[in-house]
């Protein structure tokens, strides 16, 4: 549109030395440089009058006129069609004889699509079709394509300008082939006007047929089926052609079932299959978004007859072969592979999986060296969602394995036997600690969204049924997982009950939270000439390490240890997050303490660390952050990651019994703690500089709480508060506790001393106005699927919590990182470019360049995965942050841009910024590949403003007064 805007500016510069201006624009020119004309009145300060309609515009003229303005521009924007087409059912043309009479001729500007183009191209043969509204449409949406093909037409012939070669410059350009015009067409390009081209063909028509004589001729001598473009409705032709497509990959009988389906498609047993399997493809890359379109409608053709004749009975889909097959062939259609997909769910999750389709599958779907069809190219939240569920399903397979290969190990070998180290690396090493959130997130999966590819009405009942008994055995499989994990944790309990003593001591490879200062930072740090993090997550289970945050940290840190560590008991915050920063046992400091003092000591108690902790405000909102302390050379960030989202989370029952979380645990882990660490956390990450050591730990984990209720006595308590769900501080030893020896084998008790926790303590308790002291003989934990309730007091345990001993709650993350140098990347980001400042209710368009640096050595192209959103400068909430679309882009040797386009809303701003006059916003935007294995993140930000409430000169008619009833101009009134 440079070339136009241009054209118009000279115009109107012409006409600058004038007071008043008319500039009539009958064929809509200026809506496509809508900016221009405001911009050119602003520098020419003149007020400037646009209207189509005559009341709207005499109130806006009236106006301006009675102000005094000395500079007036009217532009006349009555369509061309309603010149000339004066009736009592439609608007008159505008009428402004008052105006009129003080606009001398040199002022008046009409723009008109033939004269631009004889000025553009220095050709004055161009005829006057140019100025018929439905051409000049077309010449602008098409403007450089019509220049290309005028080019063409002066080297075929230097002189004369007929309607048929004016026409033939339309129709070449609308077809995206402007360069052919006036030439032979080659045979490759009959297929793309043919099959990219119906829809503009037939648009074409209806304007014009003449202008298609030539390129119908041609397309005649093309073989089947585009020359059935010619006489054929191109919508059969489309349907036929890309279902034999289809088809022809999974039978040699596509051309009979072809017939089945629609008789009126017997004719494309006739098209060679040579072109079906090898050209199809080519066709595809000329315009994937057409290709996109038709296979769409294509698969909206079938019916639930067609599907049943298709899928279940030639190509067996509800067998494992037949799935199999359809899965690895099929390379266009989503609705296929979708629906033989959710058959393969079906097995996996079944009585007796298939474990060939398993692994084939896996090996097909999930490969690192997988190669793209045109159906991965399309968005399919069907597929999407059925491939991640699929992929699930099958990790939960083979974790349910494993999980029954520790079952039996427990059954036939004592705990002391199998030693901590065998419990460490089956929960962790063989991902068994993942087991839960997996299946809370398929579960997720099945219940919410479209799994399948259209409605149940749409398909054969088979499909149906199937995704019915998916969701049946999901449940079922994840009560029996969690009932085998409670089998599991008794085992461990009786393991801690033996070995937590030799942990205490420091004798054992264990690593308690107490410990963390002096086993994991001391041989790891030197305060005096190296620079550490320490990151403390309160509540975070190893799985949310394992399955969120160490992926992220990947790219940028390098593991140099993961400890067996595991928090000590009782798995409260208040005693071991703080004998983390204490670096001792509860017993060896003040709990009343504050963390930062208790830093203090432990730094210089264990390493002779004597510089002050000091307490640093956190940047922004500080989602998350709970606290941010310094000390020389160490930065300590305590983070509540989920800690407080669990408490409170109550059970619900559902229609069918059952008792599930009321929010469930992939809920949690991907909307909220995840947005978390890819925020705050990797924020903090991304200024690290190379070499930085970086400590990651956390207080406790958590575990869903049983639902049976044992309780003690009154008498055995020094007051109830001392009785949570998962412990229970008693005043008596255990062996004097009044309860029955069936009630007393549900639980596991320890002695203070044993725990390492102050067996006396002062208590101020505001009701009474007066410090009371208890004095603890025992401390007494709950066995697997039960929690302790307090005599007399109601009982609904929360879904989540912790406090007690299981694998959930104790084992957590102790590990030693360092900041890599900086590596060279595959996929190069250019800086953010484009609008840093706009006003209120504009749009802001920024892009980034990618560069693909290695397409010779790898695959020829990259896929890119792109996620932007922006939020406040002084903060990055999620409340606050503003997401934009994300985006998939394939990075090839001609590289690639991000562009995206956006208007930050008004209500965004805050009512600070809304007195300053200014909104700042900061842009991030991430990027996302895989290189190999490994999966490599950038990030880009940068800053914009958005001027808020500045003052502008209204010089557009308000759009709602031509709505306005009743009204006249003001000498009418």
């Amino acid at each position: 549109m440079t070339l136009l805007n241009d054209w118009i500016r000279d115009k109107l510069e012409t006409v600058r030395g004038y007071d008043h201006v008319l500039v009539r624009d009958h064929l809509g020119l200026l809506g496509r440089a809508d900016r221009l004309i405001d911009q050119f009145g602003s520098e020419a300060a003149y007020a400037v009058v646009t209207g189509a309609t005559n009341l709207a515009f005499r109130m806006c003229y009236e106006t301006v006129a009675e102000s005094g303005a000395q500079r007036i521009m009217v532009v006349d924007r009555t369509p061309l069609k309603r010149l000339g087409n004066i009736s009592a059912n439609t608007a008159p043309p505008l009428f402004y004889p008052d105006f009129l009479a003080t606009v001398p001729e040199d002022a008046r500007v009409i723009l008109d699509v033939r004269q631009f183009l004889r000025d553009i191209t220095g050709d004055p043969e161009w005829p006057s079709l140019c100025n018929d509204q439905g051409y000049a449409r077309l010449i602008v949406t098409h403007l450089d394509g019509v220049i290309r093909a005028h080019k063409n037409l002066r080297r075929a012939k230097t002189q004369g300008f007929t309607d048929f070669d004016f026409k033939t410059i339309i129709a070449f350009a609308a077809l995206g082939l402007p360069e052919l015009a006036f030439k032979k067409l080659r045979s490759e390009y009959y297929w793309r006007i043919g099959l990219l081209g119906h829809q503009t063909m037939r648009d074409l028509d209806q304007l014009t047929g003449e202008v298609l004589k030539p390129i119908k001729q041609q397309l005649l001598q093309a073989p089947v089926p585009f020359r059935w473009f010619v006489d054929q409705d191109a919508e059969m032709v489309v349907v036929g052609f890309y279902l034999s497509a289809i088809l022809a990959q999974h039978t040699d009988k596509w051309g009979l079932l072809l017939a089945n389906i629609d008789p009126g498609l017997s004719g494309f047993k006739q098209v060679e299959e040579k072109i079906l399997t090898e050209t199809t493809p080519g066709l595809i890359k000329l315009d994937p978004r057409q290709a996109e379109r038709d296979v769409q409608e294509v698969e909206d053709s079938l019916d639930q007859e067609d599907l049943d004749l298709l899928l279940v009975k030639e190509l067996h889909i509800d067998t494992p072969a037949g799935f199999i097959s359809i899965i690895e062939k099929e390379k266009y259609s989503n609705l296929f592979r979708s629906l033989a997909l959710l058959m393969a769910l079906d097995d996996c999750l079944g009585e007796k999986p298939s474990p060939d389709a398993i692994k084939k599958l896996k090996d097909q779907l999930y490969c690192a060296d997988k190669s793209e069809c045109f159906a991965d190219y399309w968005q399919s939240e069907s597929w999407a969602r059925l491939s991640e569920a699929y992929k699930l399903a099958v990790e939960i397979h083979h974790l349910r394995q494993q999980l029954f290969s520790m079952l039996k190990n427990i059954k036939v070998k004592k705990p002391e036997q199998l030693g901590f180290k065998y419990y460490w690396q089956q929960w962790n090493q063989q991902k068994l600690n993942r087991l839960e959130y997996y299946l809370s997130s398929l579960e997720r999966l099945l219940d919410t969204g479209n799994i399948l590819p259209r409605s149940v009405k749409d398909l054969p009942e088979l499909f149906s049924q199937a995704l019915s008994r998916v969701r049946k055995r999901i449940r079922a499989v994840s009560d029996e997982v969690h009932y085998q994990l409670d089998v599991v944790n008794r085992s461990f309990q009786d393991l801690v009950a033996l070995q937590y003593a030799s942990w205490v001591d420091g004798k054992d490879e264990v690593v308690l939270t107490s410990q963390f200062i002096s086993r994991c930072l001391k041989p790891h740090w030197d305060p005096q000439n190296e620079k550490a993090v320490i990151f403390i997550f309160d509540g975070m289970r190893y799985d949310i390490w394992d399955e969120l945050l160490y992926p992220a940290l990947a790219e940028k840190l390098e593991l140099l240890q993961d400890y067996p560590a595991v928090s000590i008991l009782p798995t409260e915050t208040q005693l071991t997050r703080k004998a983390i920063s204490a670096g001792a046992f509860p017993d060896q400091f003040d709990t009343k303490s504050g963390e930062d003092k208790l830093l203090k000591e432990g730094l210089g108690r264990e390493m002779g660390v004597s510089q002050a902790v000091e307490l640093i405000n956190p940047d922004g909102h500080g989602t998350g952050e709970t606290v941010h302390y310094r000390c020389g050379k160490l930065d300590v960030y305590i983070f509540e990651l989920c800690d407080v989202e669990l408490h409170g989370i109550h059970m619900k029952k559902l229609g069918d019994g059952r008792e599930v979380p009321a929010r469930p645990l992939a809920f949690i882990y991907q909307q909220l703690i995840k947005n978390i660490l890819d925020h705050e956390v990797m924020a903090i990450i991304r200024t690290l500089e190379p070499g930085t050591k970086v400590f990651i730990t956390a207080d406790h984990g958590f575990v869903r709480l049983g639902r049976q209720p044992v309780w003690f006595n009154d008498a055995d308590l020094n007051e109830p508060l001392d009785c949570s769900y998962q412990n229970t501080m008693l005043k008596v030893a255990f062996n004097q506790v009044n309860l029955k020896k069936e009630h007393k084998a549900n639980m596991i008790a320890f002695s203070p001393a044993k725990l390492r926790v102050p067996s006396k303590v002062t208590r101020f308790v505001k009701a009474r106005g007066q410090l009371i002291e208890k004095e603890f003989r025992s401390i007494v934990f709950p066995r697997p699927g039960y929690s302790f309730k307090r005599q007399n007091s109601p009982y609904n345990p929360d879904a989540y919590s912790h406090g007690g001993i299981s694998l959930q709650e104790m084992i957590i993350p102790m590990v030693v990182m360092r900041v890599k140098a900086d590596m060279d990347s595959l996929i190069v980001a250019g800086p953010i470019t484009g609008s840093t400042e706009v006003l209120e209710g504009e749009e802001i368009e920024v892009r980034v360049q990618l560069e693909y640096k290695a397409p010779a050595l790898f695959s020829s192209e990259m896929r890119v995965d792109v996620d932007a959103y922006y939020a406040p400068s002084t903060g990055k909430s999620p409340a606050d942050q503003v997401e934009l679309t994300h985006q998939v882009l394939y990075v090839g040797i001609a590289n690639s841009e991000i562009i995206y386009r956006f208007k930050p809303g008004a209500d965004e701003a805050t009512k600070e910024e809304r007195i300053d006059g200014v909104m700042k916003r900061l842009l991030t935007i991430e990027l996302k590949y895989k290189d190999g294995m490994r999966t490599v993140r950038q990030s880009l930000s940068r800053s914009f403003l958005v001027k808020l409430n500045s003052e502008q000169v209204v010089r557009r008619v308000p759009t709602h007064l031509g709505n306005i009833l009743g009204l006249a101009p003001k000498n009418m009134r």
